[in-house]
């Protein structure tokens, strides 16, 4: 059996039209990593095989005890392609090992085949790998009985978080257990829709009966929505914008992920009949934030076989209640989500958007008269030229409204009245709007700042950067280092308290314009962006610094030779010396100074179980840890760095129009830490003393960059730093990683040092300290700010001001 060739996906095309474009060098990384790929996923929710265990050298490999191992389980090695180097183990009789092939191998066969993969035998671009042994899925019933000893699997092609294509994998006695189709294995053909087999490829030709089995009747694939979910899911979370998912499913508990693929194989054209491009065209421009939608988008758009024979028979198409519909304009195509209903007459274009594309002059209005215009439509595949109202439409998911006269040619399914779930609303769909330039004095400004600015902070204030960064065994990790100094910390990390994914399409619909305004509250969403990437690779070191390289910034080196010439050179010696102000007493002098700054909203709380000392907090709250004691030198640098900074700035911000000039817009702690730093040394003196702890952090995040944990603190031991502050530095700089024995960290407390720089040089061009208490910004972006036309002068500063 053949099928027209037309809309063939080839392997040149594949690459140049879907693997460059769409997949990052780094997320074809991360999928070709698969220890990486499942550590990374199974954190996100997505059911992976348990992990027995890993071998990264021959040192590993010949302390590894085998015994450890369960009588079942697979090796496979980390960077392996096309089923090349994995073994299936199905049991163990004394020294032997039984393969899923029948075959029986004993240690040293294991031995010698893990340091071939160690070498790069099977990895794919044959250099040195790592070998792993995972939990052996027992297949499902339904799907084993079709497979010859091994393991089948589903493949499903995805692009754009819309499943395109699937197909069922099975081993045969040719492909020796494995379900890798240029091995002999076959495919099977699925119909995205129902989960039903269709044809049977073998060797890229239509065969009648799998190999040794027979004919497939009826075939229907278990938990098949939810294979299409986590293949979906697997691509919002990945970011790769062109792959493959690669799922079993385990007898017991359903569908699991096998691997991802970036550079996935054609063949799931043969086993469908039918061309991956053609699929992949029909796609081309919608854009879907919830794998729901794009599950059922691929339902609704590559199955439906009775909507075809209907077509077949009567002429008409069938649509749903929601389609995506093409609207041809002079500038181009605009896609939208429409709403079909056959009770109204004539068609309805979104006032809105008619103004956006063109079709209504902005203060032309519908009120007195009602409007209309000549509007080219498509609706699957259909093109129509009708004549449509413009009105507001008060459903916002929708642009478009179609009504019966231009429904003559379908048939509409009642039974996709669902709207959560059919299509992506109008806001996730591809739309070029013209947003008109604006001032914030404008009259006519189409952006509404104000809501912008709530959608920041609202967003922001989810992330709880620091929270969702310390560790929960914190204290028993601690407690094993100072037994022993040469043990690297291996970290675990709260449970994210939001939706990563929900926050970052809620993140992309927000959009700005280049005014004043528009600049600064752009940054302040490439800010977030940047700290919800980080957030996102927690425990991956490599992914994790560079996502802080991009939020915080590295020290450069003429930084660190200077902090490094400094700390060498200084006669000053870091120690914390104990003070006889217990903490009732210094919230009784902190009450005062608020009195004195007439700040009566603020309270002084007593608070355990606190890291630091004193910190200013939410609501109103200066937080003094209980059983904290206090110097006379250490109360006045609180006040200063507290009160008299921090404090005083974000009750300014409070007073702005904007609520981020108080929550803090982009790149503001560096400005702010800065301002601190610069204030205590310019007011109580003693640089050396008061910068000693900013410097040495500066060299910790600079040697964390290619050192572990243990080598980071030896090396502020090397400064003279004692043991416990030696501790907290590189407790600083490594938190975020896992195993921090990688390398790499958390480049925040750079801004310390790198701040009071900033404020030095900002002092030294001229720039006024007090225009920098208006509220919580980056000394950068001063100019910006005394640019926005309802930014106020501060009405709290420091009394020496």
């Amino acid at each position: 059996m053949f099928f027209n060739g037309k809309g063939l996906l080839g392997l040149n095309a594949r690459n140049l039209e879907y693997i460059r474009p769409y997949n990052k060098k780094k997320t074809i990384k991360l999928a070709d990593d698969k220890l990486k790929t499942k550590k990374f996923l199974s954190a996100r929710g997505i059911p992976v095989p348990k992990l027995y265990g890993s071998i990264r050298t021959k040192e590993e490999l010949e302390k590894f005890d085998f015994s450890s191992l369960p009588n079942a389980f697979i090796i496979k090695p980390n960077h392996g392609f096309g089923g090349e180097g994995i073994i299936p183990i199905v049991n163990r009789r004394e020294n032997t090992w039984i393969t899923a092939s029948g075959r029986k191998l004993d240690k040293e066969y294991l031995i010698d085949h893990i340091s071939d993969t160690i070498d790069g035998r099977y990895s794919i671009s044959n250099v040195g790998d790592s070998a792993f042994f995972e939990q052996l899925i027992i297949s499902h019933e339904t799907l084993a009985n079709y497979a010859y000893r091994g393991l089948p699997d589903i493949r499903v092609v995805v692009h754009n978080l819309i499943p395109v294509m699937a197909m069922l994998r099975l081993p045969t006695k040719e492909s020796l257990g494995k379900a890798n189709l240029h091995l002999g294995a076959v495919g099977v053909g699925i119909d995205i829709a129902k989960g039903e087999a269709t044809f049977i490829s073998y060797k890229n030709k239509i065969i009648d009966d799998i190999p040794g089995v027979g004919p497939i009747k009826g075939l229907k694939i278990p938990y098949w929505e939810d294979i299409l979910m986590i293949a979906s899911q697997c691509q919002l979370i990945t970011n790769l914008g062109y792959m493959a998912a690669d799922i079993c499913i385990d007898k017991t508990s359903g569908p699991v992920l096998l691997e991802i693929n970036a550079r996935a194989g054609l063949g799931v054209q043969i086993a469908n009949l039918a061309p991956l491009k053609k699929r992949l065209q029909r796609i081309e421009g919608v854009k879907v934030t919830n794998p729901t939608k794009g599950v059922r988008i691929a339902k609704d758009m590559f199955g439906n076989v009775v909507e075809k024979n209907i077509h077949h028979v009567s002429g008409k198409n069938v649509i749903g209640i929601e389609e995506i519909v093409d609207i041809y304009l002079k500038d181009g195509t605009r896609r939208v989500t429409a709403k079909m209903d056959s009770g109204r007459e004539r068609s309805v274009i979104d006032e809105r958007f008619a103004i956006e594309a063109g079709l209504l002059d902005d203060d032309q209005g519908y009120d007195d008269e009602k409007s209309t215009t000549k509007l080219k439509l498509s609706i699957e595949g259909e093109r129509i030229q009708t004549v449509v109202d413009i009105e507001k439409i008060t459903d916002q998911d929708y642009e478009l409204i179609v009504g019966s006269r231009d429904l003559s040619n379908f048939f509409i399914d009642p039974s996709r009245k669902d709207r959560e779930t059919v299509l992506p609303t109008a806001k996730t769909v591809n739309i070029e709007k013209k947003e008109t330039p604006t001032t914030t004095g404008d009259k006519k400004k189409t952006i509404n700042y104000h809501e912008i600015d709530q959608h920041l902070i609202k967003i922001d204030e989810k992330l709880k950067l620091l929270y969702h960064l310390r560790p929960v065994n914190l204290e028993d990790e601690k407690n094993a280092f100072f037994k022993n100094f040469k043990k690297n910390p291996q970290f675990i990390y709260p449970e994210l308290k939001f939706d990563l994914y929900a926050l970052k399409r809620d993140l992309s619909a927000i959009n700005t314009d280049q005014s004043t305004l528009g600049k600064l509250f752009a940054k302040k969403k490439q800010e977030i962006e940047r700290k919800i990437h980080l957030l996102e690779f927690r425990g991956f070191a490599e992914e994790f610094t560079n996502a802080s390289k991009q939020l915080f910034g590295v020290p450069d080196t003429k930084m660190v030779d200077r902090a490094r010439e400094w700390i060498t050179k200084t006669s000053v010696t870091y120690k914390q010396e104990k003070g006889t102000i217990e903490a009732p007493e210094a919230k009784k002098i902190m009450d005062e100074v608020f009195h004195k700054y007439g700040l009566k909203n603020w309270q002084v709380k007593i608070k355990e179980h606190m890291v630091s000392d004193a910190i200013a907090g939410k609501n109103n709250r200066l937080f003094i840890r209980k059983g904290a004691l206090f110097t006379e030198k250490r109360i006045e640098n609180l006040i200063v760095h507290e009160i008299e900074t921090h404090i005083l700035t974000a009750e300014n911000g409070k007073g702005q129009y904007y609520e981020l000039f108080n929550r803090g817009l982009a790149n503001y702690l560096e400005t702010q830490e800065g301002l601190a730093m610069y204030n205590i040394v310019n007011q109580k003196g003693d640089e050396d003393t008061n910068l000693y702890v900013s410097i040495s952090l500066v060299l910790a995040v600079d040697y964390a960059l290619k050192h572990s944990f243990v080598e980071v603190f030896e090396k502020m031991l090397d400064y003279k730093i004692p043991p416990e502050r030696a501790w907290r530095n590189a407790l600083k700089v490594k938190r975020g990683l896992e195993d921090t024995a990688e390398h790499g960290g958390f480049t925040k407390d750079l801004l310390y040092y790198k701040g009071y720089n900033q404020i030095k040089q900002f002092v030294a061009a001229g720039g006024e300290i007090k225009d920098l208490y208006r509220g919580k910004f980056n000394a950068d972006d001063i100019d910006l700010v005394l640019g926005i036309d309802e930014i106020t002068k501060p009405q709290y500063v420091p009394e020496w001001l």
